[in-house]
């Protein structure tokens, strides 16, 4: 399986995966929302940034997947701060995640360069920032990325 991951380009999460220093994606909600159970050990990440351009710039396959059980506000806490340095978080991202009752953590063997390409949200009806495509290829729009 697949999955186009949005990161947060204020923070500079892409460029973090790119030199390694960020190895962990995460999500945190208040109830068990995508990609809760949906990601598995194999399934490959397809990044893009936050920025509107909808364009992938590489890739990185899952290691390990942890989908908490229900939290209370300190587990939260606690587990996002135990793991703050691998997920490259800001204090406003960490802020935003703290005290959710679910959370779901993702590891990244690394950061794959992939040729620039963009993709289409047409086929699916929802505004999240993590996609579950089944094959990453059904989704690629024809139109060329122009030099950035």
């Amino acid at each position: 399986m697949d999955h186009i991951v949005y990161l947060d380009k204020p923070a500079g999460a892409l460029e973090a995966m790119r030199l390694g220093k960020k190895t962990m994606v995460g999500r945190a909600y208040n109830g068990r929302r995508s990609p809760y159970g949906k990601v598995k050990v194999g399934d490959m990440l397809y990044f893009t940034e936050n920025d509107g351009q909808q364009i992938i710039y590489g890739r990185g396959r899952v290691t390990e997947v942890f989908d908490s059980p229900k939290l209370t506000h300190e587990e939260s806490e606690a587990l996002l701060e135990r793991h703050r340095r691998d997920l490259w978080l800001s204090e406003r991202q960490f802020l935003r995640m703290a005290g959710k009752r679910y959370l779901v953590l993702v590891t990244v063997d690394g950061f794959q360069e992939v040729p620039l390409f963009r993709f289409t949200r047409r086929d699916f009806h929802t505004l999240d920032d993590w996609i579950p495509v089944s094959d990453v290829r059904t989704v690629r729009k024809e139109d060329p990325v122009r030099d950035l």
